[in-house]
């Protein structure tokens, strides 16, 4: 038997603690050294978990501020009173505050192990007392003794990074209770997780959650050169507001420039640090906001050349209480509907809106005059010819705050926020990478005939754009075009949608270099041909979209080279630590090993001694 851990205790004395099950634990431990007295309590708490207790440190003897012995115990060792509160001289205490009675756990049990530094300064047991005064704990219940409880670093990590992805602790412990085989085997107690996750918690916010999350910022930038953040800190020293953008981020805003989205100076410093972050030579085309004051202040001052749109879902849900007697009135909704988005041009709008305010007696309203004053900002007719990706409202920014599936509280600190967006970063961009491994592996099939246009679509297109043609492409033969004119190369069209009562939309086409405009002015607004253009397109036999027509944003190598760029690994640096990454694919392959082990005792022997000798 080996009777001195020394200091290579973490190889192969490591093997004898673990599997102390193999030797004789009525055998008394008197007699062995390690090095550090932490090898001892670990070779006592075996002990105790094969007999049927648990351990605690007992006292210990300084002299010359070096520690020379130490004593552990029974883990319920001591003397115990009545259950009644004491006072502090040990009285019963007479307070009807303090009357509350608790169960006894502790015991005079003598149970113990003596450990002292000898003369070669080594920990050595000196003294092991293995009677016991009460019943033993049977095996299936010893996991619960507190000297059997322990997170590890490595648990602790685990841990972290599922809090990082949003799990609840109870969930947390489920999860791993179910990898471990039951709760028994997890090495803690529910309890001890929830207290272990509270203290994560607590932690970032006793070290300063500014300065963690500064930490965290800076961190981001040594993994990711193309990471930038600016941060605002108050006349008192405290942060005010954050920005930060990685480098997908920026790559993403130069192929796709357009943002949708409260104090003035606020909004004012958040764009001029998305300002300093994207290029201030590549503004916003449009910005989606509701009727906040501040911020339309702040687009003003800092992008005067965007175009400003508010959010039509805002003003519906605003004008309801400003319908008066014709609340219920379904025409004047249709009516509504059609002023705020149905209209294509100017002319047709002015027309409605005289007609609704006439019809309706809106006269004296004077919500809806301040409305039509705003026109300009929401009307869909008077932005036509503005790049809006065919979006009328702020409720994509919306979506996203649903999306962060989080919703902010006083309590809610910065590092909280921190790893929630960035883990739902990770989500989106994962999807991503699936959505585009999709997009070049796959050609969607169609309900329609794959004539040469549609062909082209879906060679061109993403799949879910692909779609969205597919859709107009249907709507387009079910048409009915008329010839105009005819001049040389260019003719025009009067375009009447099947079975509506919409009013038919002129298009011009020049065959000689495939020009094609519509009233409608769909491309214009969303970088999509309408459904009259395709109709003219088709009827003209053009077997392929002009490449004019093909807006970069919508194809499927629309970050082509941005993906050439930046190596996987490098895409990933700002999202995943390379530890991270290697732990993660070494969790994969050990488990596998694990489970292909564990119905063969002479492999689970061997992996157990590979393992030991691995340490």
């Amino acid at each position: 038997m080996i009777n001195v851990l020394s200091s290579n205790f973490n190889r192969s004395s490591f093997y004898f603690v673990c599997n102390l099950s193999n030797f004789d634990t009525s055998s008394s431990l008197v007699g062995l050294k390690a090095t550090k007295w932490e090898y001892l309590l670990t070779l006592y708490n075996r002990h105790a978990a094969t007999t049927g207790f648990g351990t605690r440190k007992g006292t210990r003897r300084i002299e010359k501020n070096v520690e020379y012995e130490r004593y552990f115990v029974y883990n319920c060792q001591g003397e115990h009173g009545n259950g009644q509160a004491l006072n502090s001289d040990g009285t019963p205490s007479s307070s009807s505050t303090q009357t509350k009675k608790v169960n006894i756990t502790r015991s005079v049990c003598k149970a113990s192990i003596r450990t002292q530094v000898n003369k070669k300064g080594l920990w050595e047991i000196l003294n092991h007392n293995r009677d016991h005064n009460h019943s033993l704990t049977p095996p299936q219940w010893q996991h619960n003794h507190k000297s059997e409880r322990k997170i590890t670093a490595e648990e602790g990590e685990v841990i972290e990074m599922m809090t990082e992805a949003l799990v609840r602790p109870s969930v947390q412990y489920r999860v791993l209770a179910a990898i471990s085989g039951g709760e028994e085997f997890v090495g803690h107690t529910k309890g001890d997780h929830i207290n272990y996750v509270n203290r994560l918690k607590m932690g970032a916010i006793e070290g300063s959650d500014a300065s963690t999350l500064v930490g965290l910022l800076t961190k981001c930038q040594s993994e990711d050169p193309g990471f930038f953040y600016r941060l605002k800190f108050g006349a008192d020293g405290r942060l005010c507001h954050v920005f930060g953008r990685d480098s997908m981020m920026k790559e993403d805003y130069l192929l796709f420039a357009f943002i949708s989205n409260k104090q003035d100076e606020s909004f004012e410093w958040l764009f001029n640090a998305f300002n300093e972050s994207m290029g201030e030579d590549v503004c916003p085309v449009t910005i989606f906001t509701d009727q906040d004051l501040a911020m339309t202040n702040a687009i003003k001052e800092v992008y005067p050349t965007s175009r400003h749109r508010l959010c039509q879902w805002h003003i519906q849900q605003n004008a309801v209480s400003h319908y008066g007697s014709v609340k219920h009135n379904r025409s004047f909704q249709s009516v509504f509907n059609k002023y705020l988005n149905g209209c294509y041009s100017e002319a047709e709008f002015e027309d409605t809106s005289r007609k609704m305010i006439s019809d309706y007696g809106l006269q004296d309203s004077d919500w809806f005059d301040r409305l039509y004053t705003l026109r300009e900002k929401w009307s869909t007719a008077l932005n036509k010819g503005y790049f809006s990706v065919g979006i009328l409202s702020s409720q994509r920014s919306e979506s996203t705050n649903h999306a962060l599936g989080f919703q902010a509280t006083k309590t809610t600190s910065l590092i909280e926020f921190f790893h929630i967006f960035e883990s739902t970063v990770r989500r989106w961009r994962s999807e991503e990478e699936r959505n585009e491994f999709n997009n070049i592996r796959a050609k969607p099939t169609s309900v329609f005939p794959m004539v040469d246009l549609l062909d082209h679509a879906s060679q061109v297109y993403t799949l879910k754009l692909f779609r969205a043609f597919e859709k107009e492409f249907g709507i387009a033969i079910g048409t009915r075009a008329i010839e105009c004119t005819t001049e040389d190369h260019i003719k025009s069209y009067l375009v009447y949608p099947s079975g509506s009562d919409e009013n038919p939309h002129h298009v011009t086409f020049d065959s000689s270099n495939l020009l094609i405009e519509c009233t409608c002015r769909k491309f214009q607004e969303s970088r999509m041909l309408c459904f009259h253009s395709i109709r003219i397109l088709h009827l003209g036999s053009v077997s392929e979209i002009p490449d004019r027509y093909i807006s970069r944003r919508w194809t499927k190598f629309a970050k082509k080279k941005v993906w050439d760029r930046l190596l996987p690994n490098d895409r990933r640096r700002s999202g995943i630590n390379e530890a991270v990454n290697w732990r993660r694919q070494s969790l994969t392959m050990f488990n596998n090993l694990i489970t292909k082990c564990q119905s063969v005792p002479e492999a689970r022997s061997l992996l157990n001694h590979a393992y030991s000798r691995a340490l």
